[in-house]
């Protein structure tokens, strides 16, 4: 008999999509109340998953205006993300491709939507505000008001020690003076060649200096996220070891409801 394994946060899914317009509340209720659970989450090595959704005008709050994450940086309305088990990225990665491509077969995967930036990541490491505050395993099920995405490029020949070590600092700084409880560090991981073409597939040479912070926040970010990273990229632009690629926050969305659904 297999071990049961530790409870312990190894590798992140991510999904950002766009609907296609009109069909908003359409892709909102095909990914709440299917794809969620069909195409992720009654998997083995799953345990955990959160969507949130950017209102118009949370999307005015993002920056740069020009980023190679996408042309328009309006684009990205639903984000969900998954928390997989460590040390089972394989297993969970060779499951989700089948069982998407069987999802497929079936005409599950219809609704019109553009996928924006969406993989598979490794949690890299974690800074965290409180001594005894929320664990990084439980950061999707507490009810935090907000989440933001911040893709950050290194610059050229900086050291990665270095790096990690400029970012948890920057992060130590803002955390202390903000209303963001916990900045997770993320590493893009390669998809597989058997997985759906539609995903944006990024160059190694993009994501070895690429890395994605996830940030979450205790108070509505239309409130908190602008001071946050306005005080975390002045930090971080002081250091000059990278540049902030896209910043983007997030409302977490009401399960059963289309809340929020027509102000994107």
């Amino acid at each position: 008999m297999n071990d049961i394994p530790k409870i312990k946060l190894g590798s992140i899914l991510i999904s950002l999509l766009e609907p296609k317009p009109g069909h908003e509340q359409e892709v909102h209720r095909w990914y709440e109340r299917d794809h969620i659970y069909a195409g992720c989450m009654i998997g083995e090595n799953f345990f955990s998953s959160r969507r949130w959704i950017a209102t118009r005008q949370l999307k005015k709050l993002r920056f740069p205006q020009e980023s190679p994450i996408t042309e328009d940086i309006s684009q990205g309305s639903y984000l969900t993300i998954y928390w997989l088990l460590h040390g089972r990225y394989e297993q969970a990665l060779d499951w989700s491709v089948k069982q998407v491509n069987q999802l497929h077969a079936q005409n599950r995967m219809e609704p019109p939507r553009t996928n924006i930036s969406s993989g598979f990541y490794q949690y890299d490491w974690g800074s965290f505000r409180d001594d005894d505050g929320v664990p990084a395993e439980l950061a999707l099920e507490h009810p935090y008001k907000g989440v933001a995405m911040t893709f950050i490029d290194s610059r050229k020949d900086v050291n990665p020690v270095q790096l990690e070590s400029q970012y948890r600092a920057a992060l130590d700084t803002v955390q202390a003076r903000s209303k963001c409880a916990m900045s997770l560090c993320l590493k893009n991981l390669p998809l597989p060649n058997n997985a759906p073409s539609y995903i944006p597939r990024i160059p190694e040479a993009i994501t070895a200096k690429r890395s994605l912070l996830l940030h979450f926040f205790e108070e509505d970010p239309i409130d908190c996220w602008q001071d946050f990273i306005d005080d975390f990229s002045a930090i971080l632009a002081d250091t000059e070891c990278a540049d902030i690629v896209l910043a983007a926050p997030f409302l977490p969305t009401i399960p059963g409801t289309d809340i929020y659904v027509d102000q994107l």
